[in-house]
């Protein structure tokens, strides 16, 4: 049988499995027509079988009682879409990866080993975007809490200076003061709601706003001249952090250099002559070598990860 003979039969195998996966039997439901007001808007067949896949996978998920992305980490990436949805999706690139990596590589190695870097790729992705948008939040910071103080000055109540902050910033800021006030909204502590939110997005200085609001709340004061200390001490941080940022530069960008440079001399060998790098791929010994060496080079680099990110 030919490599390519044996990377379709991979790939039908793989369908076969997600097809039982997605069909198993479920607990019957209401038809959507009885539980729809008026007329349905038209969908594209495209759309409906996309629609059909995300119930499968919900209906799997929940009978499996785990799921491969939590809601909560979809949420905090910024995405808008449901776990399932990001499932079928995930898995339908898998299936395209190991067809195609059957067919570059020639064997079902290859084809096993590009599938597998999908739902990686994607769980990385997740975490970027999670990190960005942390991030982005930590810079809008500072802003927020002179929008909060001078709403403190105008006489607003403090669940009313969140709810004008979060309608004159930008995203991420906006979503989470929004939260804020919706939970507080629902009969949820203030002060528990703002911990949890810091806690959420990872940010010491929200914990510490929230820490003073609860201090005010039970001593008394003025709560917007403890905001604008509050915001003074971020900002000088922030400058700090700036500082070290910059002289730490140097050892990130080497550790990008050192991280990128074996991946495009491979990419680079491939494409110029790819008989020279063929028994990494078409060998047991060879795709074993790229495992090893694609440990070693995630354990690098943490290592230079490490080494250049300085706490402040």
């Amino acid at each position: 049988m030919s490599a390519l003979a044996m990377g379709v039969l991979c790939v039908a195998l793989a369908l076969g499995a997600l097809s039982y996966g997605l069909l198993a039997s479920t607990v019957p439901r209401v038809p959507i027509a009885r539980r729809t007001l008026g007329d349905r808007t038209e969908t594209t067949m495209l759309g409906e079988v996309s629609e059909w896949l995300v119930k499968r996978a919900d209906g799997m998920l929940r009978r499996r009682g785990w799921a491969p992305f939590h809601p909560e980490e979809i949420e905090l990436a910024g995405l808008r879409m449901s776990a399932s949805s990001l499932v079928v999706t995930i898995g339908l690139g898998t299936l395209a990866g190991a067809m195609v990596g059957s067919v570059v590589t020639g064997s079902i190695l290859g084809g096993l080993f590009f599938a597998v870097l999908v739902p990686v790729g994607a769980k990385a992705f997740l975490s970027i975007r999670a990190g960005k948008r942390r991030q982005a939040f930590a810079d809008q910071l500072d802003a927020t809490l002179q929008m909060l103080a001078s709403a403190l000055r105008a006489g607003h109540s403090l669940p009313k200076a969140f709810d004008a902050a979060a309608k004159d910033s930008v995203p991420p800021m906006s979503e989470e003061l929004g939260r804020i006030v919706n939970e507080h909204r629902l009969g949820r502590d203030l002060v528990q709601v703002m911990e949890l939110t810091g806690e959420r997005m990872a940010n010491e200085e929200f914990v510490w706003v929230s820490q003073a609001v609860a201090i005010q709340r039970d001593t008394g004061g003025n709560l917007n001249e403890v905001l604008d200390q509050v915001g003074e001490t971020i900002r000088e941080r922030s400058v700090i952090k700036s500082q070290v940022r910059a002289l730490s530069a140097e050892g990130r960008m080497s550790a990008y250099i050192l991280m990128a440079l074996p991946i495009v001399i491979g990419a680079l060998f491939s494409v110029m002559n790819p008989s020279y790098m063929a028994p990494l791929v078409n060998q047991p010994i060879g795709l074993i070598l790229l495992g090893a060496c694609a440990v070693m080079l995630a354990l690098g680099g943490l290592w230079l990860r490490k080494i250049a990110d300085i706490k402040v």
